[in-house]
């Protein structure tokens, strides 16, 4: 079944991973999560390249970066949930994305039941590979629809749209001064700004050695919403939803409630009422921290990050 493509698009450290697992969570829902390489050109978006299913594959499990893996074999991250003993194997896709769908076991099963499915599959576009993959998953599993969430995704709203122009989308965000804090904590950010600087950035680049001020997290997140909030504007309103991390708190239930019929197409039912009241989500309130900077960084980080915090109505 051929569904409307549905995408949570966040900066990261944001929520989204805790959005991800209640969503996933309910029984007609299947979350596609960091399947999406923040880092450079995404394979998946570029309609002019045709390759087969085992082209296809090996783009899909291909071995991720060398300064990330260094890093991974140094310190785990909380959402890296398998890392298999040879690097070649560290993928997003074993790493992050199926291992998330079997609740951190072992993914090995279902790796291999992706990649004999896939490279079965005839030559075909990107995009149309990248779909029938997400659509596979949700069939496997046995759920009605499927969404992608990738911390980060933000930064491709405009070749999400691009490809497919009749896409759902929901906005998850937090305020840009806490988010860009917790982004300074997250390697994966420390990363992606080298990255931007020095396509060419040594393997050996030790993510700890990064000593720059959060102010340059707060503009990488600024330029995030700013484009994505212009993307947004351009579609209508029944295609995208704001799900802001300080009201998801606040009122999770009825939160909850409106992202499912969003996604679902349709009004609540009893099966979304028994998912919001048998499950028991976690709170996620972490300890504000941008009112315990001094005076100069509360400075530098609020302007860094004014503008989008208007578009967000922070301010």
């Amino acid at each position: 079944m051929t569904q409307t493509p549905t995408f949570i698009v966040s900066a990261g450290r944001s929520g989204s991973t805790w959005l991800a697992k209640m969503i996933n969570s309910h029984p007609e829902i299947l979350c596609v999560s960091d399947i999406l390489e923040p880092v450079g050109t995404i394979p998946y978006f570029d309609a002019s390249l045709k390759v087969s299913g085992k082209e296809f594959f090996r783009v899909l499990s291909q071995e991720s970066l060398a300064q990330r893996i260094k890093h991974w074999r140094k310190r785990r991250n909380e959402e890296l949930l398998f890392l298999p003993e040879k690097d070649e194997m560290v993928s997003l896709l074993l790493c992050y994305t199926l291992p998330f769908l079997t609740g951190g076991k072992n993914p090995m099963v279902l790796y291999e039941k992706v990649r004999d499915e896939i490279e079965s599959w005839q030559e075909d576009i990107m995009p149309e590979h990248f779909i029938r993959f997400c659509e596979f998953l949700r069939d496997d599993f046995q759920k009605k629809v499927w969404v992608e969430r990738t911390g980060g995704g933000l930064a491709h709203i405009n070749k999400i749209l691009q490809n497919w122009p009749e896409a759902k989308v929901i906005h998850n965000y937090r305020d840009g001064r806490e988010t860009a804090i917790s982004m300074m904590g997250g390697s994966f950010f420390r990363l992606y700004y080298e990255l931007l600087q020095d396509p060419d950035l040594s393997p050996e680049w030790d993510m700890d050695s990064f000593d720059r001020g959060v102010s340059v997290m707060g503009r990488l997140w600024n330029r995030w919403v700013v484009d994505a909030e212009e993307c947004l504007s351009k579609i209508p309103s029944f295609q995208k939803m704001h799900v802001g991390f300080e009201n998801l708190n606040s009122d999770l239930r009825s939160n909850l409630l409106n992202i499912a019929s969003f996604i679902l197409g349709r009004e609540n039912n009893d099966i979304d009422e028994e998912w919001v009241q048998n499950n028991k989500f976690p709170s996620r309130k972490p300890d504000l921290k941008f009112e315990k900077l001094n005076d100069e960084d509360q400075n530098k980080l609020f302007f860094s990050c004014k503008e989008g915090l208007k578009r967000l109505r922070y301010i």
